[in-house]
Formats: structure tokens, sequence, C-alpha cells
């Protein structure tokens, strides 16, 4: 008797074809999750993008100087006082900052008290709209500022890559709550 052990042809394309399918489960599973995680990680960078800019914005809207807040449709400009230097101590001048929309990119620019060089700064890119107020006590919310009273609060919406609308109000300095 001659008995023979192994495996028959059709076992093997069986087992070819089971591990074949699975092979192809696992790249499609590890596929979709190379794809959500980068994803993720653009609405990540776009949110850390939008966060800053506002930062920035807000930032210097807490040091604008009282009364010197001016906003034209689609231009706002202030100046600001007492920002920290590299050795941690308030400067005394004043800066001249003004946000602008070009193309689809917000530009900050700004001056510091006698000195010639402007420096511009993009904040953010892929900018759909930008709108600014600000709210006085007479007036109501508005969108140009008035030369009789002071504006008490500073709203920016801005609609930036899949972000459809981001509303951010500050109050100004020297309102008290």
């Amino acid at each position: 008797m001659n008995k023979q052990s192994g495996f028959t042809l059709l076992e093997l394309v069986i087992a070819i074809g089971i591990f074949a399918l699975l092979g192809l489960a696992s790249w499609r599973l590890f596929d979709g999750v190379v794809r959500t995680q980068q994803g993720a990680g653009q609405h990540e960078r776009d949110i850390r993008a939008l966060q800053r800019a506002v930062g920035v914005i807000e930032r210097d809207v807490w040091q604008a100087v009282a009364g010197s807040v001016v906003l034209a449709p689609g231009h706002l400009q202030l100046q600001r006082s007492h920002w920290r230097n590299p050795l941690d101590q308030p400067r005394s001048e004043r800066q001249t900052v003004s946000y602008r929309l070009e193309g689809a990119a917000l530009w900050r620019d700004s001056v510091g008290e006698g000195t010639p060089l402007m420096q511009q700064q993009k904040l953010l890119d892929d900018v759909h709209g930008l709108s600014w107020r600000v709210f006085d006590r007479q007036r109501g919310w508005h969108s140009e500022t008035a030369g009789d009273t002071a504006p008490l609060a500073l709203e920016l919406s801005v609609s930036v890559g899949r972000f459809e609308q981001v509303r951010r109000v500050l109050l100004l300095p020297g309102v008290l709550p």
C-alpha cells in the first residue's frame, strides 16, 4: 500500500483564493485608514491656520489704543500699543495695523511709529468672505466707524476653506463689562 499525504490541487487553489481575499480586504482597510488620517491631518492644519490668524487679530484688538479703530468697507485699521518685546518689556511706541483682503488672502500690514518700514504678513489663504462690524451704543452694529462715538466691540466674520462662517466678537479696550 502506497499512501501519500499532502494537499490536492483543489485544496491549494482554495487556500490561495482565501489568502488573496484576506489580503485584498486588509489592503482596503489599510487604504481607508490612511485616507482618513490624511483628511484629518488636512482638517487639523486648516483649523490651526484659522486659529493662528484669529489669535493675531485678537491680540491686536486687545492692545488697540482706545478710539483708534477705523472701519471702512473691507478694511480695518487700528493703532496698538504696549505690546511686549523679546525681553518682555512693554513698548511705548504705537504701531498702526491694518487688515485687508487681497484676492483670496487675508493680509496684515503693520508699521511702527517713526519707521518707514511696513511689515506685511499673510494670515490666511483660501478666504471666501470677510466682513467686519463695530458696535456702539448709539447706532448698534454697523459696517463703518462714525467719528463721534468710539466703538465698544468688533465683530469678525470669515469664510475660509471648508469653514463656512467663523464669527468672533471682541471687546475693545476701555470697555467696562
